[in-house]
């Protein structure tokens, strides 16, 4: 086996034995706005986003979710949020978030999503200015 298999099958491993050690796993559909503060003040379209969300402490829930580009692995306090994961062109993201429960299993979420790891232009580049950060909204429901 090379390295890059050993690793796969190190970290799906430690994802599965984390998950059976949880409490309650469950699974979660979002519908997340990226890029609120966009420049032409227009709202963006929606994006549907699929989760799995682990409780791990009372109060405390460990989580990934994808919208097919954006993938995160994620701690959930009861007040925020703070995750990382990668963009659609594989780079680093970090978010940190607040919650809002407005009702039984029914949240919205707000996130400022750091991509200061990313570029613009692709590692072809010469120091150009990485992506700037954003702001989103999601509307979740846990099931």
């Amino acid at each position: 086996m090379n390295m890059k298999n050993i690793t796969m099958l190190s970290i799906k491993g430690m994802l599965l034995v984390s998950f059976m050690y949880a409490g309650t796993v469950a699974p979660s559909l979002s519908m997340r706005f990226n890029d609120l503060l966009n420049n032409d003040n227009a709202i963006p379209g929606p994006k549907v986003v699929l989760g799995l969300e682990a409780s791990v402490s009372e109060g405390i829930f460990a989580g990934v979710d994808s919208d097919g580009d954006d993938h995160r692995l994620y701690v959930k306090f009861g007040y925020g949020t703070f995750g990382m994961g990668t963009d659609t062109n594989g780079d680093a993201q970090f978010t940190v978030g607040a919650n809002y429960s407005i009702i039984d299993r029914f949240s919205v979420n707000l996130d400022y999503v750091m991509n200061q790891l990313t570029d613009a232009d692709g590692p072809a580049g010469n120091g150009t200015d990485p992506f700037p950060d954003q702001l989103r909204i999601t509307l979740k429901v846990d099931f």
